[in-house]
């Protein structure tokens, strides 16, 4: 198993951060590319600048405040004493020190998810470049991507998408036709918070003799029958007279399950609603493997054996994190997020990936929530060069600098670092990926109704395929007559 590297660097020494302010202006694109000459042979040590020198230019990044306790934060004034925060401050200050820019984050409340979108579209409706650069929840706004108003990425002189710095697994999976609206890498985390991951109780293995499931994962054996396995070993009603929640009660679950997790075992699984070949796609709702899957997830996803609790209204006393918070599951299927809010939890957790198909299934796959917020670029732009140059360096010293520290902020309880968590993270965000065809809407609906059919124990993946091929049809030929 690949080890970490990122881990061993140091956080940059934090300098002072001058205020930014509003400036620059639209007008014909220029492109400001460079790169190292032929004849240059000496090894670049870090990142290359290339000596360029963007004259102070404010470079305005339209962002959230706050969203669903995620980690968007992408500025900050002076230093908070908090590790992750300081780690950015000095990133931002190390990247405008060596472009000679300022970065201004353009700051919305939790506003609704269609409202940073209506922003850039009026922008670039008026011909103005208001933001350089947007974190957009794309999949509430689909417009946004299929009626011009952004860039493709992949044309973005300076972007090295095929770089360590950027999310190579999440771009290529939101790519139609090398067409790429939205982006991810570590200058923003809220796609890596929406990772959909397993947490498990720690204590809870040890107490029934059970293994952690690290080595499982190393071995490629961490599969939905091993996961079915230690499900049921968990499952216990501890003299509950049923499995129907008592906050008094002391019955424990295999799992504490959120609504919209289902499927994100399908997609680890390497099930895909719309298999890509080249430029074909294939609508992929009826395989007898697809169908083994669904039963396979039903078995796990079942309220009357116990095996799981679902409720995702976490001010209710059986909320999914309320109920491991108190040891009241063995696993927990979540957001990558989730692992902050339990950092009280008495019992020690541990991370994981959602389990393969099989041992014969090829690495893991960790599904992302497609409403995330991506990386977008408006289409109006002065000097697209330079966007690319500072896009591509703070995405870098990112993944550098701030990642490794965001590794230890979000597995680290009680403040002890847990170092098999941290290496299964960094399998997670290697391998993570996204349906593009839920961003774009084209198989949200169906999405939904497997998983409420699911939960409800009436699974019947064949008939449900049958209703929703029809409109799934019309939205795929719609979406990429759009990506052309």
């Amino acid at each position: 198993m690949k080890q970490i590297k990122l881990t061993t660097w140091l956080i940059l020494s934090a300098m002072l951060l001058s205020t930014a302010s509003c400036g620059g202006s639209a007008g014909e694109a220029k492109d400001t590319t460079t790169g190292a000459s032929a004849d240059d042979t000496t090894a670049v040590v870090g990142y290359d600048y290339e000596g360029l020198n963007y004259d102070g230019y404010t470079f305005k990044v339209l962002n959230y405040d706050d969203k669903w306790n995620c980690y968007v934060h992408l500025t900050f004034d002076e230093q908070t004493g908090e590790t992750l925060d300081d780690a950015v401050y000095s990133r931002n200050l190390k990247v405008e020190d060596n472009l000679n820019f300022k970065l201004e984050e353009v700051k919305c409340g939790d506003v609704h998810e269609t409202e940073l979108a209506k922003m850039v579209m009026q922008s670039v409706m008026a011909g103005d470049q208001d933001y350089d650069a947007a974190y957009i929840q794309v999949q509430f706004s689909p417009s946004l991507l299929t009626e011009s108003y952004l860039l493709n990425i992949r044309d973005i002189p300076n972007i090295q998408l095929d770089a360590e710095h950027w999310d190579g697994a999440i771009n290529e999976s939101v790519t139609i036709n090398n067409v790429l609206f939205t982006a991810s890498s570590p200058l923003h985390f809220m796609t890596l918070d929406m990772a959909n991951v397993l947490l498990f109780n720690e204590n809870m293995m040890d107490s029934l003799s059970l293994d952690y499931p690290y080595q499982l994962v190393r071995d490629g054996k961490w599969t939905l029958d091993k996961f079915q396995e230690y499900v049921s070993a968990c499952t216990n009603l501890n003299g509950d007279s049923s499995f129907k929640f008592n906050d008094e009660g002391n019955a424990v679950y295999g799992i504490a399950g959120h609504h919209s997790l289902p499927y994100a075992f399908a997609y680890a699984a390497g099930h895909r609603l719309i298999a890509r070949d080249g430029s074909d796609y294939t609508i992929n709702l009826d395989s007898e493997k697809f169908y083994t899957t669904v039963e396979k997830i039903a078995r796990f996803f079942n309220t009357t054996s116990g095996h799981v609790l679902c409720n995702a209204d976490t001010s209710a006393p059986s909320s999914y994190l309320r109920t491991f918070r108190n040891a009241r599951s063995g696993f927990i299927t979540c957001e990558l997020k989730s692992a902050l809010e339990l950092r009280d939890m008495q019992d020690t957790f541990g991370l994981l990936p959602m389990p393969k198909y099989d041992e014969a299934q090829e690495g893991y796959s960790s599904m992302m929530s497609a409403a995330a917020a991506w990386l977008t670029v408006p289409m109006v732009q002065e000097d697209i060069g330079r966007t690319g140059k500072i896009l591509d360096a703070l995405s870098y010293e990112s993944w550098k600098s701030v990642l490794p520290i965001y590794y230890d902020v979000t597995v680290s309880q009680k403040g002890l670092r847990n170092e098999e968590s941290i290496e299964m993270l960094e399998i997670i965000r290697n391998n993570m990926g996204v349906e593009f065809s839920d961003i774009l809407g084209i198989t949200t609906d169906y999405v939904y109704a497997l998983n409420i059919s699911i939960w409800n124990e009436k699974a019947n993946p064949a008939s449900l395929g049958a209703t929703h091929r029809p409109k799934i049809e019309a939205n795929l030929a719609e979406a990429l007559e759009a990506f052309h």
